[in-house]
């Protein structure tokens, strides 16, 4: 198996969100300090808030359908993908729309739909997303796809961990209420560090959405990809609150 540079974080018992972020929406300090950590056990997403968010995040959950459609039809357009639409959190201006991919190439990602508040609307028109950000994540998708047994592996390895030693992964739910980070399991996510070969391998895609995975291996050299141009980040938590964290670990 070819060598992939690992991002190793700590373990953890509890998920918390902190800079601009907040589960709970605009509350106070205190109540901060005292809500934001919450086990991963528990965390599914539901709560999850952006901050300049309150104004339209009960507008968005009334044009939910309307927001579904467009946000889906601009996967489509823009990336020729099919999307699950599992979320969408009021932005200031608009709303944020957590999306999964339907079938190969596998990711979670985001866009992000303007809100029209004073007559009630979405602007279809102007969905939009961060630069890189589906790109990257569609990436990550054909590269899983491409190099199916090293992850297949590393999956199995990350299974077997756990029944060693009392770590968990994040729950399905949240991962599809709240990540965007690509091609993400409930113990990892990718992210390409350059883009040598990103757009190459993204637009064979675009080009042909039925691509196999057999033809996308046919354009990418596993083995003279460099290791330091992706990054596997391993996420695993402490089953129990209280627990003692457990220290960094490598698997190569």
């Amino acid at each position: 198996m070819k060598r992939l540079s690992l991002v190793m974080l700590m373990l953890i018992s509890t998920i918390s969100l902190g800079g601009c972020f907040s589960m709970f929406g605009e509350i106070s300090e205190e109540e901060h300090a005292e809500r934001t950590l919450m086990s991963v056990n528990d965390y599914t997403g539901e709560e999850y808030r952006l901050r300049g968010g309150q104004a339209t995040n009960e507008l968005a959950q009334e044009l939910f359908p309307e927001i579904e459609e467009a946000v889906q039809e601009f996967f489509r357009k823009e990336y020729k993908t099919e999307v699950i639409v599992h979320n969408v959190v009021g932005a200031s201006g608009g709303a944020t729309v957590f999306v999964e991919s339907v079938g190969e190439p596998h990711f979670h990602t985001f866009a992000v739909i303007p809100i029209d508040t004073e007559n009630k609307r979405v602007r279809a028109e102007d969905v939009w997303t961060e630069e890189r950000q589906v790109e990257q994540s569609l990436f990550g998708g054909l590269l899983a796809m491409i190099m199916e047994d090293e992850f297949k592996a590393l999956e199995d390895y990350l299974v077997e961990l756990m029944k060693e030693y009392p770590v968990v992964g994040m729950r399905q739910e949240a991962i599809n209420n709240v990540v965007a980070s690509g091609y993400t399991t409930p113990h990892l996510f990718v992210q390409p560090l350059t883009m040598d070969e990103l757009e190459e391998i993204n637009q064979l895609y675009l080009d042909n959405p039925n691509i196999t995975k057999e033809e996308l291996r046919t354009h990418f050299n596993t083995e003279t990809y460099k290791a330091e141009d992706l990054s596997i980040t391993i996420e695993l938590y402490m089953s129990e609150p209280g627990m003692d964290r457990m220290e960094k670990f490598s698997i190569w």
